[in-house]
């Protein structure tokens, strides 16, 4: 689905935030940009906005799979994915025994029932979509969990900014 926003992988490792934008401001006007540094990995990736999606779509259309001027390496460049769509249902990581056993004979009914072993509304109840994502992605709302935990929030706060710009909301997922 075309957006504003765009998704950029195979980056090189040394890649920061303005070195991003200029890159890609050479294909239309760029209103944000974020790196994302690959913890061990060789390669970054990072997000750009466009100010249209008509540049947004040129770049995907035309750079993609293509070397950008500047850099050495050919990559790889998508629309952010779309949000997910419903509520969740429980069936995420802290999906219980009982909320199995429940959905297995069809009693999985509306959020607002209370189960002490997860699965409805209340606590344990797990806000997970059963969604899957891309390894970096998921090791990102790994870590915004984790920060959460502990009580780090700013550092919380910009994974969320960070994966909201992906289209994933974390506060849906996890």
């Amino acid at each position: 689905m075309a957006d504003t926003n765009i998704y950029i992988n195979d980056l090189p490792a040394e890649m920061d935030e303005d070195t991003l934008k200029a890159l890609f401001g050479a294909y239309g006007t760029v209103t944000w940009g974020k790196v994302f540094q690959g913890k061990g990995k060789p390669s970054s990736s990072g997000i750009i906005e466009f100010s249209s999606v008509e540049e947004a779509s040129w770049v995907v259309e035309n750079v993609s799979g293509n070397i950008p001027e500047g850099l050495s390496a050919p990559v790889t460049i998508t629309f952010k994915k779309a949000k997910a769509a419903g509520g969740g249902k429980g069936f995420g990581k802290d999906f219980g025994k009982a909320s199995l056993l429940g959905a297995l004979m069809g009693k999985m009914g509306g959020g607002d029932r209370w189960s002490p072993y997860g699965g409805g509304g209340g606590k344990g109840g797990g806000k997970g979509t059963g969604e899957t994502f891309d390894a970096e992605t998921e090791a990102m709302l790994d870590q915004w969990v984790q920060a959460k935990r502990s009580r780090d929030f700013t550092t919380a706060d910009s994974l969320r900014a960070t994966l909201r710009a992906q289209g994933v909301d974390p506060d849906k997922v996890r």
